[in-house]
């Protein structure tokens, strides 16, 4: 099992929409290709390059390893963190799905996975600063190992968010 961090864009402004529909979603605007299809970071990386061909390596690169691990890596059971950006408190969902692709979704909602939430609105002030840091991240998707986090949230969960 891990822990993700995924966000809910840049502004907070799909947060609702994630709550509501129990789904996370990778909202990567223009990205209407299905990534599971493709079997190797180098075709994902083609992909990007193709859909944003002005962005430079860099960004594509740390690109696709967010998107990498969103559509290749989480598993059914892991459990993700979701910053609210609208109020001081966090969201924890467990993954129920896998990576699922809708090729006529709006845009930018064309990949997402089925979750649990487990619990809404936990406020910030009952996590410890170091995982506070952790879900600070500046990536949009990414593992939380810090620190023992997974199994510390876990705990969390069974002292009822304490």
């Amino acid at each position: 099992m891990a822990l993700w961090l995924v966000r809910a864009g840049r502004h907070g402004e799909h947060e609702k929409q994630f709550l509501d529909e129990g789904r996370v979603y990778l909202t990567w605007k223009g990205l209407s290709r299905d990534l599971g299809e493709l079997e190797t970071k180098k075709q994902l990386r083609a992909v990007l390059e193709e859909v944003h061909p002005k962005a430079p390596k860099g960004r594509i690169s740390n690109n696709a390893g967010q998107i990498w691990a969103f559509a290749k890596r989480i598993e059914p059971g892991d459990w993700i963190v979701l910053p609210s950006k609208h109020k001081p408190a966090i969201h924890v969902a467990e993954v129920k799905g896998g990576y699922t692709f809708v090729p006529d979704a709006p845009n930018p909602f064309y990949h997402y996975r089925e979750v649990t939430w487990i619990a809404e609105d936990i406020p910030r002030s009952n996590f410890d600063q170091d995982l506070l840091y952790s879900f600070g991240a500046f990536m949009t998707v990414c593992q939380i190992s810090r620190n023992d986090a997974e199994s510390r949230v876990r705990e969390m969960a069974k002292q009822n968010w304490k």
